[in-house]
């Protein structure tokens, strides 16, 4: 494959949001526990992007990950003498959290059978360049079983 056997890629655009902690109201007695609207909003959203270019079953067995998350650059970064391309970000959300909310889009979308799946791991969180507006790029394939290539674990 010319990709560098990925199997799939896709570009998200908006804001990257990161997994809400479940929240909790009581019925009748009972806690009943739901996801927070904006964490619920974004995964659809991301879900519908993915659905549409995605056409095959949903992926079984290891599968490894990368993913980029960029976010809106602040005004205070966008002076003059500021870099033009993409700047670390630092503050909230984290990024363990955004994972979290992209898998279950994933899932949701039928991409992924399940999350459990996901075996390697390689993410980033980024500002954007001045150029670019903020979104959640990823690519993922399937793992084959065998001897582990060392060298890229710190490439």
């Amino acid at each position: 494959m010319g990709n560098g056997g990925w199997l799939f890629e896709c570009d998200v655009p908006g804001p990257p949001i990161g997994k809400g902690r479940p929240r909790g109201t009581t019925q009748g007695g009972f806690i009943k526990l739901y996801t927070p609207k904006k964490t619920a909003d974004w995964e659809r959203s991301c879900a519908f992007v993915v659905r549409s270019q995605w056409s095959g079953a949903p992926l079984e067995g290891a599968v490894e990950i990368e993913f980029v998350a960029v976010f809106p650059r602040p005004k205070r970064l966008l002076r003059k003498k500021d870099p033009e391309g993409r700047l670390n970000h630092t503050t909230k959300p984290d990024i363990d959290n955004i994972e979290k909310c992209l898998l279950d889009s994933l899932v949701m979308a039928g991409v992924l059978r399940d999350d459990k799946g996901v075996c390697d791991v390689r993410k980033k969180k980024r500002y954007s360049s001045k150029i670019e507006g903020p979104s959640v790029y990823f690519r993922l394939r399937q793992i084959d079983e065998g001897e582990e290539d060392v060298s890229r674990w710190f490439d």
